[in-house]
């Protein structure tokens, strides 16, 4: 079994030991004293002697119509390529628990519920006592990017950008091990990845990612909040890479701009965003370099897969506004620096407005032509109270020289564009 795997699991059983005795230390003796709460819908257990449990969770139903390059051979139902289709999912139903041990441990672990199976979606223990940074293991997040380090539940709009499908470190690597730091103003984090993927000989491939940032205050309720993210990859021997994205559609399948043999990669993030009271700006910028290589037969063009190698090229951005007009403002996590709950005023709820545009261009060496894509996203998001969460988005796609899941090209079949009306009920607590 590899040392990854193994990691994995002592991450796992550390995780479960750790909440069973925050949860029940107080019940084995009666040197604590147990407080219980339940403010925000969850159950939080507190000792006087530093540990805690805190169980959580979301529930998030999605419905989708859609026709054009969404539905561009890979919906079922649909009786020809790019008509109106529908599908509905549980886009994510997942059970949280996190807390801490004593003073210097805390840990977290989240179970994904799929179609009656279950997984590890998120499972960490990290160590506190250093004044510098934590020190954190386990499957979690890289840190690289605002919108990716934002949690579903608050992002503004149902997916995030195509940008964090196309390049590297997109959801949750199995395993990493990473340092991570704040001041009252600045943030950081960096981390060592294994990839889950071997090269020829036996050999684990790996990234590197680090994250560098700072939010500044400018008034009441208003701030600047502003980062920058590098991070690299080494594919292995063989190595390759697939560009492909939804476009903001999760239950379509995805359109490809090609899957080509890759050595190794650099990735570069810029991230900006600002709040103004119940308005906010928030813009991120990604490139990326993948390099071929040396690893194909002499004249092939070819890895040992049979893989086309080829340096690739990614650039991208999105720019996004929103807007309250109930006067709340986007929460926020300095110590993180990425976007958090928002909290209505009201007994009405709170009621926000958002338009987002999306651009990027995959440039492969071997290919004639760029990949091209173009995503504008319109939305209406009411926060019900505290939990309850309901979210409206248009869609309007247009791309150039990508490919349907089944290898028809967009073009040729003249669906290289295409709408999307999404909704979303979703349930945190």
């Amino acid at each position: 079994m590899r040392i990854k795997q193994l990691m994995v699991a002592a991450t796992g059983a550390i995780t479960l030991f750790s909440f069973s005795t925050a949860a029940f230390a107080g019940a084995v003796t009666s040197k604590e004293n147990i407080a219980i709460k339940t403010t925000g819908g969850g159950i939080k257990i507190e000792s006087d002697n530093g540990n805690t449990f805190q169980l959580g969770g979301r529930i998030m139903y999605d419905m989708d119509f859609f026709d054009g390059l969404y539905n561009s051979g890979f919906v079922p139902g649909a009786d020809e390529l790019g008509d109106d289709a529908s599908e509905a999912e549980f886009r994510r139903t997942r059970l949280e628990m996190k807390g801490t041990v004593a003073k210097n441990w805390a840990y977290k672990f989240v179970v994904d519920i799929d179609e009656g199976e279950a997984e590890i979606d998120t499972g960490t223990i990290a160590y506190k006592g250093f004044s510098f940074a934590d020190v954190v293991l386990g499957r979690y997040k890289a840190p690289f990017g605002l919108e990716e380090l934002t949690s579903s539940k608050w992002i503004t709009t149902i997916e995030r950008s195509p940008a964090s499908e196309i390049g590297f470190l997109s959801g949750k690597p199995s395993f990493q091990l990473g340092l991570r730091g704040h001041t009252e103003s600045l943030f950081w984090g960096t981390s060592v990845i294994d990839e889950d993927n071997e090269d020829t000989d036996g050999k684990d491939s790996y990234s590197l990612a680090g994250r560098l940032g700072g939010h500044f205050s400018v008034g009441e309720n208003s701030f600047i909040h502003l980062a920058g993210s590098y991070a690299t990859r080494d594919f292995g021997d063989d190595g390759e890479n697939r560009f492909r994205t939804r476009l903001g559609v999760h239950t379509t399948g995805r359109v490809t701009a090609g899957r080509f043999g890759v050595d190794d990669a650099e990735q570069y993030g810029l991230e900006a965003a600002g709040v103004f009271g119940p308005f906010s700006l928030q813009g991120e910028y990604r490139t990326a370099e993948f390099d071929e290589g040396d690893e194909s037969a002499p004249g092939s063009g070819v890895n040992n897969n049979g893989r086309t190698v080829t340096d690739v090229d990614l650039d991208s951005y999105y720019i996004q506004a929103s807007y309250f007009l109930t006067g709340e403002s986007r929460g926020y996590k300095g110590k993180d620096g990425k976007f958090d709950k928002v909290k209505p005023k009201g007994p009405r709820g709170a009621w926000e407005l958002v338009a987002k545009y999306e651009d990027g261009e995959v440039d492969a060496d071997v290919n004639a032509d760029e990949s091209e894509y173009e995503l504008l996203t319109l939305g209406v998001n009411w926060y019900a109270n505290n939990n309850l969460k309901f979210m409206l988005n248009y869609l309007d796609a247009d791309t150039d020289n990508f490919t349907s899941i089944n290898g028809d090209s967009l073009d040729a079949v003249g669906e290289e564009d295409g709408s999307a009306v999404s909704l979303r009920a979703q349930y945190a607590f």
